[in-house]
């Protein structure tokens, strides 16, 4: 790395990513006379539905590994592919509403020939798939979730599929009522109880880092500022609801019913995918013809209702697939003045042009709706909030197959959305006591009437007035007024990518080469924060710097633009009758001026042929700063030097307040690309229908992002008071200086910084027994033993006041100083029983937590490694010499540490039990029903820090239902 910490492997960034390209393009040129040395063959065949006749299917998607090449099939169902390197080869067959069929055969030259026969996926096949499968050796570590697990499982949000995923629990943060969002291999979001601390930053940063990826386009978070104040208060926490703009996406805007397949990708991805650090969530929309199908679900927090319908529009016109859906969702059936609304319309158009060109073209519409309505019980404060989200977004994808003799096919996503957001919050404020400029500009010197000037004894002017801010005034708020703020949020987001596909195969070698580029926008045209000036927002008096808010217009910020290169070989080596695939790519990022190379490299080898695998993994992935962080707004500060106003002893025509503005700018010209450095090594074995797969994972997060203070981000400033030099009957007084008036202050802000880590490693496995046919049983066992640190890598400091004294040192604790540790071991047990005749399916589900336990490990958190004086603003050494030479002046800074801060809190084992039915009823409905915690085993644990205190275990027992109908 270099001083920066942006991957660097020796050479300059530009001469490194030319030496790749140049040697990748020469590769790939270099094997096209060795291709045309092998014989080469043609695949020919036709893809028909079973139980209907062998009715061919038109649009189904047929892919070749490891060449990369994909067609979809005819109106006859039919499907061909030339110029083939006779061999081995993996065919991938899908269609909506099908089982996928995935097969392995060897090809000879000339003419191969096969049919491929669909079964429709319902719940009356021997073998149901209702659990996460992982992916195959030498690929990206992952879990495919298809859309029978997903109708088992009755997923109202995206956040639900979670609990699938080796170490995945069943959230007690359950419905719609609450922002969601997807972290990936973190101890954060998914805990088990509510009493686990989670670690803001850390967990801001995981959900941040985990792309949604639909249908080849990136969604986006990375324009969102639906915050108040995050440049005094030093965190972005969302206004009415949504997810805030320093973390993931919120998925309550997403449908889970137009989605036919999810992968998640946990380990390390494809240089394909970029911007993101934790992994991916790669979402395949409904596609094609299907069924009217009406769904209706419940539970005690959700009411959700969605339809599709995928028709035909003829031969060669494609198809168009329809879908949308409502949900309204409540966190407490006792509040129903809090509740959540959803709207969702998808339009998906497919379509084949000739036999080289498919497409997918899309349009969604979504509205998402927080409301939180004055409680009728709530007269003092009588609060109320919203958040309205409507968004559009358009998506264009497809392949053009070439089949060249070493060009294979082009790949294209185009995609562009907007969202609309409109935030509020109106309050009653009370104990508002604060000063407030309406100024805006840096060294302003108002006072409480527009225009009005002030002189001290000399005739010496006090006030400066900016010319543009004549009318504006300075004030003392009252000690109780209503508020109202609005932010208007209008996120703009463009995505293009395109890459090509090069394969070859000499031998018993072959290679898949891809090369890509793909380029993203992200800004915010919104008017941003809105309010009326004489009654502004409360002032956060936890900052202790009487600074405020200010408007600020979102569309005067520049936009963030991503520009990335990426190459990759995929290789695979029959080895005798193993084989070794080796995945490695080189991704090159570019964010306004900001760049980092993301090298990546995965690898399998087969041990025992057909039976075991051992695989690995390193690699970088890296996610780039978002609007919040390289545009952060300036800070406000108000000094009041001067106040008789509300003063019941002082006329009204005699009252004067004078107050002064400092404006600081905030941003960090020095911030990096956060990058997670990402290390894993496995095995999987298979026995017949038996599976086991194990992954050992080692990340670590750098140059993470979070608001925070730094030594720079204290500011030493000259502070005077003033008082009455001459009394002016019926005017405002004369001014002059106080004596001992002048003080030495410090104000502080937070700035976007880079020194949130987070180290994760762990254990994952995921045991597929098969099932028992003697007792129409299957058994998937996985699980995860998972270890967290989690700490912000920068000084921290102690604010702490003398007294009532306006003056004070600040005092400067060691970088790191303070860091969360965490450590759990669950595992999952699925014992599904199916009855194929009938279409029954029942799913009982063991997890038990094992371990659960989480401690703070400290550095010197009770003596200072330095301090800023408050003599002259300058950093200075501390030491136990320097606190006996004045005792007085650096005593109050100490805090008090809690004595059970080092204890260590470990919860015992714990089981929860699930239960999951689905029931076909006829051949055109279908019924489910499930209970999380069943038996509602909620055992008490007496805290080891809080003696005498008792948490409850284990999630509350929920339950819920759905009916789904089918018109064919």
């Amino acid at each position: 790395m270099d001083r920066h910490g942006i991957v660097n492997p020796g050479l300059p960034p530009g001469k490194l990513l030319s030496r790749v390209l140049i040697l990748i393009i020469a590769l790939t040129l270099g094997s096209v006379k060795g291709y045309g040395q092998s014989a080469s063959t043609t695949l020919r065949g036709k893809v028909v539905e079973t139980g209907n006749g062998y009715a061919p299917i038109e649009f189904a998607t047929v892919q070749l590994l490891p060449t990369g090449l994909a067609t979809v099939t005819d109106s006859r169902g039919e499907f061909q592919f030339d110029q083939l390197s006779p061999g081995r080869i993996n065919v991938k067959v899908d269609f909506l509403g099908m089982e996928t069929i995935d097969t392995t055969f060897t090809i000879a030259s000339g003419v191969t020939e096969m049919t491929f026969k669909m079964k429709e996926r319902t719940f009356r096949l021997a073998e149901v798939t209702i659990v996460a499968r992982e992916s195959k050796a030498g690929k990206a570590t992952s879990s495919s979730i298809s859309r029978q697990a997903m109708d088992h499982l009755q997923v109202t949000s995206l956040r639900d599929i979670m609990q699938l995923l080796p170490g995945g629990v069943v959230s007690p943060e359950s419905g719609l009522a609450t922002a969601k969002t997807f972290t990936i291999r973190s101890l954060g979001a998914d805990r088990l109880n509510a009493n686990i601390p989670i670690p803001t930053d850390a967990a801001n940063m995981n959900s941040m880092g985990t792309a949604i990826v639909i249908d080849g386009a990136p969604l986006s978070n990375n324009a969102n500022l639906q915050t108040l104040s995050p440049s005094i208060s030093g965190g972005g926490g969302s206004v009415g609801g949504g997810s805030s703009p320093n973390s993931g996406l919120d998925v309550r805007s997403l449908s889970t019913d137009n989605i036919e397949s999810i992968e998640v990708i946990r380990g390390i991805p494809s240089v394909e995918h970029g911007d993101l650090t934790s992994g991916a969530v790669i979402i395949r929309s409904k596609a094609g013809r299907e069924p009217l199908t009406i769904r209706l679900k419940t539970d005690p927090k959700i009411y959700q209702a969605s339809v599709s319908k995928g028709i035909s529009l003829g031969e060669g016109k494609g198809n168009l697939n329809l879908s949308g859906d409502y949900a309204y969702g409540i966190s407490d059936a006792t509040q129903a003045y809090a509740y959540y609304q959803r709207a969702t319309a998808r339009a998906m158009y497919s379509n084949r042009f000739g036999r080289q060109l498919f497409s997918n073209t899309s349009f969604d519409f979504s509205l998402g709706k927080d409301t939180r309505e004055m409680n009728p019980d709530d007269q003092r404060n009588q609060l109320e909030t919203g958040a309205r989200d409507v968004g559009v977004r358009f998506n264009t994808n497809g392949t053009w197959n070439l089949n060249k003799a070493w060009l294979r096919n082009v790949k294209y996503a185009l995609s562009g959305s907007y969202r609309d957001k409109h935030s509020f919050s109106k309050e009653l404020l009370g104990n508002a006591f604060s000063a407030y400029s309406m100024s805006n500009t840096d060294g302003a010197v108002l006072s409480n009437r527009p225009g009005q000037k002030v002189y001290d004894a000399d005739g010496k002017e006090l006030t400066h007035i900016p010319s543009n801010e004549s009318g504006l005034i300075a004030t003392y708020l009252p000690n109780e007024y209503m508020s109202r703020y609005d932010i208007y949020g209008k996120e703009v987001n463009l995505f293009a990518n395109i890459n090509a596909s090069f394969s070859k195969r000499v031998g018993k070698v072959t290679n898949r080469i891809l090369t890509g580029v793909n380029f993203k926008t992200d800004g915010n045209l919104g008017d941003g924060k809105v309010y009326d000036l004489n009654n502004p927002p409360y002032r956060n008096l936890s900052s202790k710097t009487n600074s405020s808010p200010r408007p600020r217009k979102y569309s005067s910020i520049p936009f963030v633009n991503q520009f990335s290169l990426y190459a990759e070989d995929n290789l695979l080596w029959r080895v005798a009758t193993r084989e070794l695939s080796v995945q490695a790519g080189l991704r090159y990022d570019n964010i306004n001026a900001k760049s980092v190379f993301s090298p990546r490299t995965n690898f399998a080898f087969e041990v025992l042929p057909d039976k075991l695998w051992l695989r690995g993994g390193i690699g970088v992935t890296a996610k780039a700063p978002t609007v919040l962080y390289l545009y952060p707004e300036e800070t406000y500060f108000d000094f009041v030097h001067f106040n008789t106003l509300n003063s019941s002893s002082v006329p009204e025509n005699e009252q004067l307040l004078l107050a002064s503005t400092r404006v600081f700018n905030t941003r960090n010209k020095d911030l990096k690309i956060a990058t997670n450095h990402k290390k894993e090594v496995g095995f999987d074995v298979r026995i017949n229908k038996m599976r086991f797969s194990v992954t050992a994972y080692d990340e670590q997060l750098k140059n993470g992002y979070r608001l925070g203070r730094t030594i720079d981000s204290y500011r030493w400033l000259e502070y005077t008071e003033y008082e009455e030099a001459v009394h002016n009957p019926g005017a405002i007084p004369t001014l002059r200086e106080k004596e001992n008036g002048k003080h030495n202050i410090f104000v502080s802000f937070a700035t976007p910084l880079n020194d949130a880590r987070s180290h994760n490693r762990g254990v994952e496995f995921d045991f597929d027994f098969g099932r028992i046919n003697a007792i129409r049983t299957s058994f998937v066992l996985n699980g995860a033993y998972m270890r967290s640190t989690d700490w912000n890598d920068g000084h921290s400091f102690s604010n702490q006041k003398n007294r009532n004294e306006l003056e004070r040192n600040i005092g400067i604790y060691e970088k790191g100083v303070e860091r969360l540790e965490r450590e759990r071991l669950t595992t999952t047990l699925r014992a599904t029983h199916n009855i194929p005749s009938i279409g029954f399916v029942l799913t009982t589900t063991a997890q038990v937590s094992w371990l659960n336990k989480y401690w703070n490990e400290y550095g010197n958190d009770t003596t200072f490694v330095a301090y800023i004086s408050r003599l002259d603003g300058k950093v200075k050494p501390f030491n136990d010499d320097v606190l006996q030479a004045n005792p007085d002046e650096f005593s109050y800074l100490f805090e008090t540490r809690s004595s059970t801060r080092h204890v260590m809190e470990s919860y015992f084992p714990v089981v929860l039990l699930n239960f999951h039915l689905t029931k076909e009823i006829g051949e055109n409905l279908k019924a489910s029903f499930y209970v999380n915690n069943m038996f509602n085993r909620r055992p008490l644990y007496e805290t080891k820090r809080s003696p005498g205190s008792f948490i409850r275990l284990n999630i509350p027992m929920y339950f819920g239902f759905e009916l789904a109908m089918k018109l064919k």
